[in-house]
């Protein structure tokens, strides 16, 4: 045998011998998790939210979510709450929670509420400590600042009609403007106490009813209006279907800020039939073949052409140039304000049927403009009358092109109140 193998037998032989006696050296230790898992949050549908709010107000109940596991044998939940001036013990709960499928822990909800006696602006802490059978505890917490629940006022004024007609002509699928103010004087941060300082916003919203105690469908939100500082909005409501016949309207306004809400709700709107436009005029404006110039342009109040001589006050409508094909442009040197309907919107055909209410929400909800362009016979214009509430539709009836400086003719007709 070489020696190499000599040398390597004592060594092979003591390995063996180690292997053999492995199974007899005795376990004196063995880990065992020390009970005590827990976490602290707000829970949700799906999972828990362990960032709280930064801002409670007075009497609000946080809903705090304690969140452990059954097998540690927790016995008891302590609340404790702490300021710069005092302390005390807000309450101790046996266990009793019940197992989140979700989240394959137990919950357990833990009342607290904040004291009423704490001044807007102090800071609060909170502590949650878990007991466990075999005397370990676990602590968790949170800390939050006292303010003020969100206030919602009307501004000056309430509503404004959107159709410039009065309160009392109002009609289903009319906008109504209403000024809102969240949070009056309100402040969003303070390191010292401040009696102007709000909770966060997450939402306003907002929602119109028939009559005052019909269902509540909701019109629109607006999201995270405030941090706490004061937000004044003006926002616009359409007065809803059946409101007519139901008794009239009303606007409810909500902020949601957390756990907390606060509801303003307007007077009941009466609501009745539109507006019609009942009186029918036709009128034109030429140029060129030798006609004076009086013929120019025509004023929309008194169905008559307006002399070229007088101011443009009254001049609503006139012959601003000539297109490539000869047809008159026309436009306006006053203050009066023209939109010319889409295609899609002459379908309904608006001129025949549509109200001043009608009128006006389209104008409103459109850009008017002081030039027509070049009309085309059948185009409808939505008029505002001279920046009054006024309004009229005005349509082309017929075209006559000028060429070689010859006559030509824009011939129309228009409705108004």
């Amino acid at each position: 045998m070489k020696p190499f193998y000599k040398s390597l037998l004592p060594l092979l032989a003591g390995l063996a011998l180690l292997a053999g006696c492995k199974k007899d050296i005795p376990t004196f230790y063995q880990p065992v998790a020390a009970p005590g898992f827990f976490n602290l949050g707000i829970l949700g549908t799906s999972s828990l939210n362990t960032v709280f709010n930064a801002k409670y107000a007075p009497g609000e109940t946080i809903p705090i979510t304690a969140l452990y596991n059954a097998p540690d044998n927790l016995t008891t939940i302590t609340v404790f709450q702490a300021t710069k001036t005092d302390s005390s013990r807000a309450g101790s709960y046996p266990a009793g929670g019940t197992f989140n499928q979700t989240l394959q822990s137990t919950a357990q909800t833990v009342p607290y509420v904040v004291p009423a006696a704490y001044p807007t602006g102090t800071v609060v802490r909170v502590d949650v400590t878990l007991a466990f059978a075999g005397g370990d505890t676990r602590l968790r917490r949170f800390s939050y600042q006292v303010a003020n629940s969100p206030t919602l006022a009307f501004g000056s004024p309430a509503a404004t009609y959107r159709n410039g007609l009065s309160a009392t002509t109002q009609s289903e699928g009319d906008l109504i403007g209403y000024a809102v103010t969240l949070n009056a004087g309100g402040i969003s941060t303070s390191t010292t106490l401040a009696p102007n300082l709000f909770k966060n916003v997450d939402s306003l919203v907002y929602y119109a009813r028939v009559g005052t105690t019909g269902p509540l469908p909701r019109q629109g939100v607006i999201k995270t209006p405030t941090a706490g500082v004061e937000n004044k909005r003006t926002i616009d409501l359409r007065v809803p279907t059946g409101a007519a016949a139901g008794g009239g309207a009303t606007f409810v306004f909500i902020a949601f800020a957390q756990s907390t809400s606060t509801t303003l709700t307007t007077p009941l709107l009466a609501v009745g039939a539109p507006t019609p436009l009942k009186t029918t005029r036709q009128g034109r404006v030429s140029f060129g073949g030798g006609l004076p110039t009086d013929s120019l342009a025509f004023n929309l109040v008194t169905g008559l052409n307006e002399p070229t001589a007088n101011a443009v006050t009254g001049k609503d409508l006139q012959v601003n140039g000539l297109s490539s094909t000869g047809i008159l442009t026309l436009n306006t040197s006053n203050i009066t304000r023209y939109y010319k309907l889409t295609a899609a919107q002459l379908a309904a055909t608006p001129y025949a049927t549509a109200s001043a209410n009608a009128i006006g929400t389209l104008l409103y909800q459109n850009t008017a403009s002081a030039d027509l362009g070049t009309p085309a016979v059948g185009d409808v214009y939505a008029v505002r009358l001279r920046g009054t509430t006024e309004v009229m539709l005005l349509r082309i009836l017929a075209l006559k092109a000028s060429t070689n400086g010859g006559l030509g003719r824009v011939r129309f007709e228009y409705r108004s109140l």
